[in-house]
């Protein structure tokens, strides 16, 4: 219980960058635990307690029947060595049989995340074709394991009765011979077989170490991925936020080290309580400076000060106090309403929940279900609208009452009126607060008094309002002419 809840609180806080980018392999990896956990059960504590024992017998056996003591050790000896001899062959088809499975589980997530998708493009074979050829590949891998296993297991099994015949047959000469006694024979023939079943179950652990430490090793790799705030690093407490970036020849990349970088910013200045819009394409890199501004994506050069330290020596649960960020990607999670609104803020009562949905224009719709707060949403916010989905995350974001709002398209799923209301609300709530906010939407400008306008991972313009407005009409004018 303890090593599933360090090993899982290590994965909630491993830095973005750094996060397996296939969700299906990280959720593989984290199952590993359970092979590794099979391998601790009592049974591996039982054979290993036994151990004492089977020498103990070995010297009861040597003084009851002499020599006859020299067949459980040769039998040992042939119970044992196929398994060592086998431990390569062991890990490879381990190695193998767990990475086919990380493949099968990838494909297996992002066939249900997209299920919409594959019914609406008529992708059923091609996804039913790819699960099969997983699947194939994948059981043979399983069989491989199993296979030599088995063998091993019934190697055990077969070294274990052939002891009990052995032990008479040599016996019996000597009991002719009276050399030992016909009791003797038969209490050195049953030690001899009780004692063999420990090493039994030696020879099946064996069988399954390596799994488990394949398994061991996918978990070590998680656990060696770098996280927000390791223990080690002493970090920075700030008590409050006003909300002042700088960024100084910032570099920002994600996973692939061999991908250009996708945003790079020389200098930049947001003052506290500046709003301010970030327009560009596509892909340009406004996202991203949204996630480097919030701590979540650390540059891979240069630096980023929040009220004049760096932004990630700052204790982060600092940081996620007082900045707020809504991406494109925010997700409502299974609950109810109300869970969902206070995640953030598990303090926040009724009053505010009311006040944080009536300033997004969600008050109403709340109001018409039938458990109101109590509603019950399904996993990803399944049978609430797109711009139902988005109010109530801007809702759970306005109820924790941070001092900086980094906005990603906040407005994107809403239609004009839900837009111009939240717009007008909006504007007197964030009054002394910073506000940074992606959009491609006009109506959104009239909260901010500047815009950066971002091509390409550069920044191309930084002006007031006004100012950029007037060179993007100037510009439109040129091209048009």
């Amino acid at each position: 219980m303890l090593t599933s809840d360090r090993v899982f609180g290590h994965a909630l806080r491993v830095r973005n960058r750094a996060r397996p980018t296939s969700t299906g392999t990280f959720i593989a990896q984290l199952r590993d635990l359970d092979q590794v956990r099979d391998m601790l059960t009592s049974t591996t504590v039982a054979a290993i307690a036994d151990l004492p024992f089977f020498i103990l017998f070995l010297i009861i056996l040597a003084f009851i029947g002499g020599s006859l003591a020299l067949v459980p050790v040769v039998a040992l000896v042939a119970l044992l060595l196929p398994s060592l001899l086998a431990q390569r062959r062991l890990r490879a088809h381990a190695t193998e049989s767990m990475r086919e499975t990380s493949l099968r589980n990838a494909l297996l997530v992002e066939a249900v995340q997209g299920i919409e998708d594959i019914k609406t493009l008529q992708a059923e074979e091609r996804f039913q074709r790819q699960w099969n050829h997983c699947n194939a590949v994948a059981g043979e891998a399983q069989l491989r394991l199993r296979g030599l296993t088995a063998s091993l297991s019934t190697w055990a099994q077969s070294v274990q009765n052939a002891v009990y015949a052995t032990v008479i047959f040599v016996g019996a000469p000597m009991v002719i011979g009276g050399d030992i006694t016909t009791g003797a024979l038969v209490a050195t023939s049953m030690l001899a077989s009780r004692m063999m079943a420990p090493m039994g179950q030696v020879s099946h652990l064996l069988g399954r170490y390596q799994h488990a430490k394949v398994a061991a090793q996918s978990l070590d790799q998680i656990m060696a991925l770098p996280v927000d705030n390791p223990d080690a690093e002493h970090r920075i407490p700030l008590p409050s936020v006003s909300g002042r970036f700088t960024l100084r020849s910032a570099v920002f990349g994600y996973a692939d080290p061999n991908a250009p970088p996708a945003l790079t910013v020389p200098r930049l200045e947001i003052a506290a309580g500046e709003k301010v819009a970030l327009l560009g394409r596509n892909g340009a890199g406004k996202s991203t400076l949204l996630q480097g501004l919030s701590g979540m994506l650390q540059p891979l050069g240069g630096e980023i000060l929040l009220d004049d330290l760096t932004l990630h020596q700052i204790d982060p649960a600092d940081v996620r106090r007082d900045v707020a960020l809504l991406t494109q990607n925010s997700r409502l999670f299974h609950g109810t309403l109300r869970e969902n609104l206070t995640m953030g803020a598990p303090m926040a009562g009724h009053d505010e929940i009311v006040r944080a949905l009536d300033m997004v224009g969600a008050i109403d719709f709340v109001r018409r279900l039938r458990d109101g707060l109590e509603h019950v949403v399904l996993e990803g916010g399944l049978g609430l609208s797109g711009g139902q989905q988005q109010a109530l995350l801007l809702a759970r974001l306005l109820i924790r009452q941070p001092q900086v709002m980094l906005l990603d398209e906040p407005t994107a799923a809403m239609d004009e009126t839900s837009e111009r209301q939240f717009i007008d609300r909006f504007r007197d709530w964030s009054r002394d607060r910073t506000v940074v906010v992606a959009t491609h939407r006009m109506r959104v400008l009239d909260l901010v008094d500047r815009i950066i306008i971002i091509d390409n991972g550069q920044i191309l313009l930084d002006q007031s309002k006004d100012a950029a407005l007037e060179t993007m009409r100037s510009a439109g004018r040129s091209q048009a002419a």
